[in-house]
C-alpha cells in the first residue's frame, strides 16, 4: 500500500492561445506592471497578503471549474475569468501567467483530489486485493462524475490544448496505468493473473475508462453513474479472468 500512496502521490504532483493584437498587447502591460510592482505584505482587514493571495487564487480555481466546464476552455477569456472570481488581471497574472497556466494548476488539483479518493478507496482496511477493484472503480467514476465539471474538464477540455497540455495530460494518464498495473501484480503475485508486464494493458484500460466517461458526458440520455460504474467493473473482470485462456502476447509473436 506504500508503494500505492506513492504513485497515486506522484500522479497528483505531476496552450498556446491565439489573443487578438489588443488581448496581446494587455497581457504584455500587465505582465510587466506585475512584475515591476512590490508585492504587498502588510495586513488588511484582518487577513494577511499570503492569506488574500490564497483566496484570490482559490476563487480563480473555482470559477476556471464552473467556466471551463460550462462554455469550454477556449471560449472562455481572462476577462471574464477576473470578473466573476473579482480578481483584478494583475492579481491574475501574478498568480498564474496566462491562461493556460490556470488551466494547469486546475487539472493538477483535479488530478490530486482524484488520487485522494483512489487511496481512499483502496486503503479501505476490510478490502481484499480482489475486492479493492470495484472500489477503485466506483471512487474514480463517482467522483469524477458526482459534479460533472471535473469530468468535463480533465477528459474533454485539456485535449488538444497545447503540447505542454498534452506532456501533463499523458503523464497523469500513465500515473493512473501505473498504479492499475501495480493492482494487476498483486493479482498475478497470488496466482490470480498470469504473471506478466501489464502496462499496455493497464494503458489502454486507462484509455477506455476516459472514453467511456467522455461518451457518458457528451450523449444526450447517458446511462446513470452506478450503471456505467458496473460496466467498467463488467470489463475489467472479464479481461482479467479472460488473461487465464489466452496465450500471453510475448509469447503470440
Amino acid at each position: 500500500m506504500a508503494t500505492t500512496h506513492k504513485i497515486i502521490s506522484n500522479a497528483a504532483a505531476n496552450t498556446t492561445e491565439k489573443p487578438s493584437s489588443r488581448a496581446k498587447k494587455a497581457c504584455a502591460a500587465v505582465a510587466t506592471e506585475s512584475s515591476q510592482r512590490p508585492v504587498a505584505t502588510r495586513a488588511y482587514r484582518g487577513a494577511s497578503a499570503e492569506e488574500r493571495e490564497a483566496e484570490r487564487r482559490q476563487r480563480l480555481l473555482d470559477t476556471a471549474l464552473t467556466l471551463f466546464a460550462e462554455q469550454g476552455y477556449a471560449r472562455t477569456p481572462i476577462e471574464q475569468l477576473c470578473a466573476e472570481a473579482k480578481v483584478t488581471a494583475r492579481h491574475f497574472y501574478q498568480l498564474f501567467g496566462s491562461r493556460e497556466g490556470l488551466l494547469q494548476a486546475l487539472y493538477a488539483k483535479l488530478m490530486q483530489d482524484l488520487g485522494g479518493a483512489l487511496l481512499s478507496a483502496l486503503s479501505q482496511p476490510q478490502a481484499n486485493i480482489a475486492e479493492q477493484l470495484p472500489l477503485a472503480v466506483r471512487a474514480l467514476v463517482e467522483h469524477y462524475l458526482a459534479d460533472n465539471r471535473r469530468a468535463r474538464i480533465g477528459v474533454l477540455e485539456v485535449v488538444g490544448v497545447s503540447p505542454e497540455m498534452e506532456r501533463l495530460r499523458r503523464a497523469a494518464i500513465h500515473d493512473m496505468a501505473k498504479l492499475i498495473a501495480l493492482y494487476m501484480k498483486q493479482l498475478a503475485a497470488q496466482g490470480d493473473l498470469p504473471d506478466r508486464d501489464y502496462h499496455l494493458t493497464s494503458i489502454a484500460i486507462v484509455g477506455g475508462m476516459n472514453e467511456l466517461m467522455a461518451d457518458w458526458l457528451t450523449i444526450v440520455e447517458p446511462p446513470s453513474v452506478a450503471e456505467l460504474s458496473n460496466e467498467i467493473i463488467y470489463f475489467l473482470t472479464a479481461l482479467m479472468h479472460g488473461s487465464h485462456h489466452l496465450p500471453s502476447p510475448e509469447n503470440s509473436v
